[in-house]
């Protein structure tokens, strides 16, 4: 979602096409993109470049531009990530917590 929001924001400042099959194109192709991007620190931008040139026709300073917002969004983006899979974990250890104290009561 960063990525095309970024991306079309872009495009609207630059003065290129934001016609919806266009970015519904972009999205399609993002996705299959996404798959095989690295589990690195901005791998999701690095391999987006691609498409973001090919289809919606970014030139070297709007990719440039792209690559510096992305970056300075990831690392937000990876703390949410973290704090919601440490509450996720807390409360599947509660719940495992509340079963072992059933178990032990029931015996």
């Amino acid at each position: 979602m960063k990525i095309t929001a970024c991306a079309f924001t872009i495009a609207l400042l630059e003065g290129l096409p934001t016609d919806f099959p266009l970015f519904l194109h972009f999205i399609m192709v993002l996705a299959i993109f996404m798959v095989a991007a690295p589990g690195v620190p901005g791998g999701a931008i690095m391999a987006s470049l691609a498409p973001l040139g090919s289809i919606l026709g970014f030139g070297e300073n709007e990719q440039a531009l792209m690559i510096a917002l992305y970056i300075a969004m990831d690392s937000f983006g990876t703390a949410c990530n973290v704090t919601g899979d440490g509450a996720i974990a807390l409360v599947v250890d509660k719940l495992n917590r509340n079963k072992a104290n059933v178990e032990k009561t029931a015996a």
